[in-house]
């Protein structure tokens, strides 16, 4: 390793004056973290991609919260006039 790093330019030399190849890095050592998953999920769960994308989704849902109050006040209406 040091001759590969040999004839590298470098701004510092004693950047790399403590680097030893053979040396087992403590990282290495520890454990991978594990993922405990705290809910129970069903194995034959199937998880689907919407085929909408997510603006135009959203911009339907607003749009019928909309006509949807708009029809709630529109049968109101009718019900107080007669």
């Amino acid at each position: 390793m040091a001759d590969f790093l040999k004839g590298l330019p470098v701004y510092n030399k004693s950047n790399f004056s403590s680097f030893h190849a053979n040396c087992l890095c403590k990282a290495s050592n520890r454990r991978p973290p594990v993922y405990l998953p705290t809910q129970e999920y069903p194995s034959e769960q199937i998880i689907l991609t919407e085929k909408t994308n997510i603006l135009l989704r959203y911009l339907q849902q607003q749009r019928d919260k909309k006509n949807a109050a708009e029809k709630k006040d529109q049968q109101q209406v009718n019900l107080e006039d007669p």
